[in-house]
């Protein structure tokens, strides 16, 4: 897809969160990210976000290619601020003086060095991504050294929210993700995240599911212990094999000083969050 294509599509994508979207099928999937200039200073981020993210669709069939754009300056490291109220988009689309960002046609994911401690951490909307916590990325254990189904450790689910907000940039939804059970936990897959723990008023918000998208009933999880999946799993993978073209309104600008809740944040730990470290 040529560049204008894609900044034609970014121009429309103030629609927060996946609605009104349609498909067309596309071969390997484009992801390149960004990372502010206090996430860069992380050694090793560019390999923990690499790594991680070639592995989530290994298994599907889908080949992804992965990207590094560079670093970027932003006054605030608030990876939800950044695409809610439209500056990471525009940054995209404009530029700044002097350079261009070159985005793609799939995911144009941002790596901030915003808390994970406090929903919502990041957002995702067509095209585009972003995420807090590089410094809980590279924490994490390299991939290559890592199961895809991990323990519920907060550096792990600041990897699998990072999935998560690719995922909505690639037009998937909370139920394209799934839950297994066994031996006592609850497996939950990158667009399913933390929210069957999360307070009930956010679960009626964001995962007021009782199956997903494939038909699979979503068990109870009360009682279980969570564990993480890192990868995009079955379910996914037929939305995940389409390109998603967005349709929307104009992105808010800067002066309107609005934030679109109908975005949907992800989930980011289980209370206490101090108890999954």
């Amino acid at each position: 897809m040529r560049r204008r294509h894609v900044l034609l599509g970014l121009g429309a994508a103030g629609t927060v969160g996946v609605a009104g979207v349609a498909s067309t099928l596309v071969g390997t999937i484009k992801l390149r990210w960004w990372a502010t200039e206090r996430a860069a200073l992380y050694p090793g981020l560019r390999e923990r976000v690499e790594s991680y993210v070639e592995r989530a669709f290994e298994s599907l069939r889908i080949s992804v290619d992965v990207s590094f754009g560079g670093t970027v300056s932003f006054r605030t490291e608030n990876a939800y601020r950044l695409v809610v109220d439209g500056t990471w988009p525009r940054r995209l689309l404009t530029g700044t003086s002097g350079r261009r960002f070159d985005a793609v046609d799939g995911v144009n994911l941002l790596v901030t060095d915003g808390s994970m401690r406090n929903a919502p951490t990041g957002a995702g909307i067509p095209y585009v991504a972003a995420v807090g916590g590089a410094a809980e990325i590279v924490r994490a254990p390299p991939a290559e050294a890592t199961d895809v189904v991990v323990p519920d450790r907060f550096s792990l689910r600041t990897i699998q929210v990072l999935l998560h907000e690719c995922g909505h940039a690639l037009g998937l939804r909370h139920d394209h993700g799934t839950i297994r059970t066994e031996e006592g936990a609850a497996i939950v897959s990158p667009m399913v995240s933390g929210y069957p723990w999360a307070p009930a008023a956010v679960r009626r918000a964001q995962f007021d599911y009782e199956e997903s998208r494939c038909g699979d009933p979503y068990p109870p999880v009360r009682g279980k212990k969570p564990r993480l999946l890192l990868r995009f799993d079955e379910c996914a993978r037929t939305e995940l094999a389409r390109f998603r073209r967005p349709t929307g309104r104009p992105l808010p600008s800067e002066s309107d000083g609005e934030t679109d809740q109908s975005l949907s944040p992800a989930a980011t730990c289980l209370r206490p969050c101090d108890a999954h470290r």
